[in-house]
């Protein structure tokens, strides 16, 4: 029987796993992404000058055409401004039972930026519980505590506004083992030639998560209020935890409904590595292949933070578009990204598993997509008021950095096999202090000064830095497995031996136990 035989059935057992892991990512970002469109509901509003003289000369558009064009069937709006520029609050169902907070625009900010306070300090964690416990322990109370606290986010804002900011970085904080957990739970389902395909289907809980929380999250607080928003976040993700609970597992050799072909058939193509193993916490962080990796992510990151976090503030501010328009059209960009990495996923592990091309040039290809992403940010400052050309480039820029998914990220798993979990949570922890550095250099670029030029030095600098990342690939990347990660016991065949079991491999004749992969 040959090795690539398929399971039969409608969906592998593997491809389960991997929707239900996209579930978990969909609860994750959607928890992440629309609390900035909730603080927005919860703020009493006045009128608010901008105090931006330069912006009458640029993009200037007909606000009240658009008042009259956003306004809902029922006579209501949100967050529009009117034709002196001035902030209007005209929403007939603003749910004035409902509490409103005076919160300075700095207050507004610290408490938006406070997941992301608790989200760095538990990567590394993540990647240590889940090599301990497991990653359906872990994950299951993630998933958990942060709807627990989402039900307790408006008491917290009723109590005060230091203890709302306490909640959401603790949010914030169970939130961060995420990553490393579903990296380490792949390291043990994900057979190398399918890795990029699987890594892409949980990764559209991203684009899915987003679009929830621009787009559903305001329709809900116009509907429902802020609060009531918040309590179906939260008793979602209860549900979502109980069906987690019952189908997740850790391992194919422990799962109880799969069948034993599909079983045979990743256990023979994964890497081999001891079981409790310690982790080489010096080898790992004095790792300079490492460290190409968790920069070449840095860069993925960058662009990914200020689309996230600023992009909303640069279709208001620039576009001028309202915040009805403003979530719809924010969300388009994810779309494409969701599209892009589909279609690259089936692509790359095609040429991979086909081709001839060593894995390493075929994934240093890949991300030569940052200096597209690149071109992309340039072009976008420069259409200047032309808002279908900005979009079209954001969404182009998106297609591109969608690459990355398929082409990039499986080369945790390949450079440190067994301890990808903890080696992607040291990654991802120092990758997402870009959600503080981003913000920050945007604030400081354009304060006082919304205007086309300040915002095309924010998209060089974010060029520059997407550009740099195609560079250190091309210098530095390795997917061979480091010796650190490799298990020292590990019987080695003798070269011809070796050679003998993958033309046996290839030819079809019988079923090797491993077949270890080394490419430069």
């Amino acid at each position: 029987m040959a090795c690539t035989k398929r399971v039969t059935g409608c969906i592998s057992t593997r491809h389960s796993l991997a929707v239900l892991l996209m579930g978990v990512i969909i609860h994750f970002f959607t928890l992440r992404s629309n609390f900035s469109i909730i603080v927005v509901a919860m703020v009493k509003h006045s009128k608010n000058n901008e105090g931006n003289s330069s912006r009458e000369n640029e993009c200037y558009v007909n606000v009240t055409q658009n008042y009259k064009y956003f306004t809902h069937e029922n006579g209501t709006a949100f967050n529009l401004h009117n034709e002196t520029g001035e902030l209007w609050q005209a929403n007939s169902t603003d749910h004035k039972s409902q509490d409103k907070f005076s919160w300075d625009p700095i207050t507004q900010g610290r408490i938006i930026g406070a997941y992301s306070y608790g989200h760095v300090f538990s990567q590394v964690m993540g990647g240590f519980l889940e090599a301990r416990f497991g990653g359906k322990k872990v994950l299951g109370l993630s998933i958990l505590l942060s709807s627990v606290l989402t039900l307790l986010t408006p008491a917290a804002a009723v109590a005060g506004e230091w203890w709302l900011f306490v909640v959401r970085v603790v949010v914030g904080f169970v939130q961060g083992v995420t990553y490393p957990s579903i990296f380490g739970i792949l390291s043990r389902w994900a057979p190398p030639s399918e890795r990029g395909r699987l890594l892409t289907i949980v990764s559209t809980g991203e684009t899915l998560g987003v679009f929830v929380g621009f787009t559903l999250t305001a329709r809900l607080i116009t509907q429902f209020g802020w609060a009531v928003t918040l309590y179906i976040t939260g008793v979602a993700g209860l549900a979502f935890c109980c069906i987690w609970c019952l189908l997740a597992y850790d391992s194919p050799s422990v799962h109880p409904r799969i069948s034993e072909d599909e079983r045979k058939y990743i256990e023979s193509n994964l890497e081999t590595t001891t079981k409790e193993r310690e982790i080489p916490w010096f080898k790992m962080l004095s790792s300079p292949h490492l460290w190409a990796l968790i920069y070449i992510h840095c860069t993925d990151g960058w662009g990914f933070f200020m689309m996230l976090t600023c992009l909303p503030l640069y279709m208001d501010t620039i576009l001028n578009f309202n915040i009805d328009a403003n979530g719809a059209l924010s969300a388009m960009p994810y779309l494409t990204l969701m599209a892009s990495r589909i279609l690259s996923s089936f692509i790359i592990d095609a040429i991979i598993k086909l081709s001839s091309f060593k894995k390493v040039n075929i994934r240093k290809t890949s991300i030569l997509a940052l200096v597209g992403v690149a071109a992309c940010l340039v072009a976008v400052g420069h259409v200047r008021c032309d808002s279908t050309a900005a979009i079209a480039m954001l969404c182009l820029a998106t297609a591109m950095s969608g690459v990355m998914i398929p082409g990039f990220y499986p080369s945790y798993t390949e450079l440190t096999l067994g301890f990808s979990g903890v080696a992607f949570g040291i990654s991802n922890a120092v990758t997402n202090c870009a959600g503080f550095i981003v913000p920050l250099m945007v604030g400081v670029i354009t304060e006082e000064n919304q205007t086309v030029a300040a915002w095309q030095k924010v998209f060089y600098v974010s060029a520059a830095i997407s550009v740099s990342g195609s560079v250190m690939a091309l210098g530095f990347l390795r997917t061979d497995p480091v010796s650190w990660a490799q298990d020292p016991d590990e019987d080695k065949l003798p070269q011809p031996a070796r050679d003998k079991l993958i033309r046996d491999f290839n030819d079809g004749e019988k079923c090797p136990v491993i077949v270890y992969e080394t490419t430069v």
